[in-house]
């Protein structure tokens, strides 16, 4: 969503089944591993996509050869096994 302009956190939300403070959660995690940034202007927080630091996680996840540059399910998948979580049905 973020390909095409900044978004303020609640545009964001609005499309998940999800409470705006686990968006908002999910958003610091992306801000704070650099793949987005965060700014407030005025009241309103918004979220702009990192572009560089994206193409830096891709070119890292294709250097492992067993993910496709969009098969996030299984980086996902691959990072569970790693840290021996179990996915969330």
């Amino acid at each position: 969503m973020l390909l095409e302009d900044d978004m303020a956190v609640t545009d964001v939300a609005e499309p998940f089944a999800m409470s705006l403070a686990a968006i908002s959660k999910h958003l610091a995690i992306l801000a704070a591993a650099g793949l987005i940034s965060q700014e407030k202007r005025g009241r309103v927080k918004w979220c702009k996509l990192e572009p560089d630091a994206l193409r830096d996680a891709s070119v890292w996840m294709q250097s492992f050869g067993q993910f496709e540059a969009v098969n996030l399910d299984a980086f996902e998948r691959f990072l569970q096994a790693e840290i021996g979580e179990e996915p969330e049905s």
